[in-house]
């Protein structure tokens, strides 16, 4: 039986990749992390001896991944891209390293089934949302990387000069889209993909940079609009990514953080991962989790 590998972007140490890992622990498993170059003091040697059955691959280069930035791609790519060299996986989970295996593996295994778990959708670009949706790649984006800038100064000079040039794009009637005849799809960045999916995304890594690398927020356009033009793909497209992630009324710039309140309504989502946690906020819904998986 082929094994499945899981994709880490992670950014940082934390108690939850530590609990995730061991509940990845199995001899169907093979497990790739990318480490942020920000990250300075990361455990490597610590978290590779959590595993005793699974594999651990750490991915290099390490990159200075941003929030917004085409590194964000570059990023996923790079994991996508190693795992697949190694060994032909029968799917490729790409997860945080703030989220967490809420069902059993068997139960992902056994769902995972040439079907394509991704978010998929279309782009209205009639309506607000989607005019912002569809303005990410259809002019050119600058200063991205200064974005999240802790420097507020930095921050929101970079913010407005991206709004004005994107707005004179616009007004000059730029439309990248349009010119390059874009099938536009978007949805959440996290995917469970067989790999012939992945085989396909890596084939296309030359118009993915044509397309994206001068865009804001692409991560979650990539993979979406390349498969778009697959009518095959199209056809497997299941009706969830699996991941259990709740936004609440005007925070869409983070996801909820999970509470031990939250367990019975996780648990029972039907769902492969979820996100996020974090331990200085509810480290017992962590823990809670864990011992519920391995019982």
């Amino acid at each position: 039986m082929k094994k499945h590998a899981i994709l880490i972007m992670a950014h940082k140490n934390n108690y939850v990749l530590e609990k995730n890992l061991k509940l990845l622990d199995s001899p169907s498993v093979d497990v790739y992390i990318h480490v942020d170059k920000k990250c300075k003091d990361f455990a490597f040697d610590h978290y590779k001896k959590l595993l005793k059955q699974a594999k651990l691959i750490y991915v290099s280069p390490r990159l200075d991944v941003r929030w917004g930035d085409y590194s964000l791609i570059t990023c996923e790519l790079e994991l996508m891209r190693a795992a697949f060299k190694k060994k032909k996986y029968k799917y490729y989970h790409l997860i945080s390293g703030e989220d967490l295996l809420i069902t059993p593996l068997k139960n992902v295994f056994d769902q995972c089934n040439n079907q394509i778990f991704l978010d998929f959708e279309k782009v209205n670009p009639n309506s607000n949302e989607g005019r912002k949706v569809y303005q990410r790649i259809s002019v050119k984006h600058t200063l991205i990387r200064f974005i999240r800038s802790k420097n507020i100064l930095i921050q929101y000079s970079a913010r407005i000069i991206n709004k004005l040039y994107a707005e004179l794009q616009t007004i000059a009637g730029r439309d990248l889209i349009k010119k390059n005849n874009i099938n536009l799809r978007y949805g959440s960045n996290w995917f469970s993909l067989p790999e012939d999916v992945v085989e396909y995304v890596l084939n296309s890594t030359s118009e993915i940079n044509a397309y994206f690398s001068k865009g804001w927020l692409v991560d979650e356009l990539f993979i979406q609009t390349i498969i778009a033009k697959n009518k095959e793909f199209i056809g497997r497209l299941a009706s969830s990514n699996k991941r259990k992630i709740k936004w609440l009324p005007g925070k869409q710039a983070h996801p909820y953080i999970w509470k031990q309140t939250d367990f019975s309504e996780i648990v029972q989502s039907n769902k492969f991962f979820a996100r996020k946690f974090d331990e200085n906020v509810d480290k017992k819904i962590i823990d809670m989790i864990f011992d519920y998986l391995n019982n």
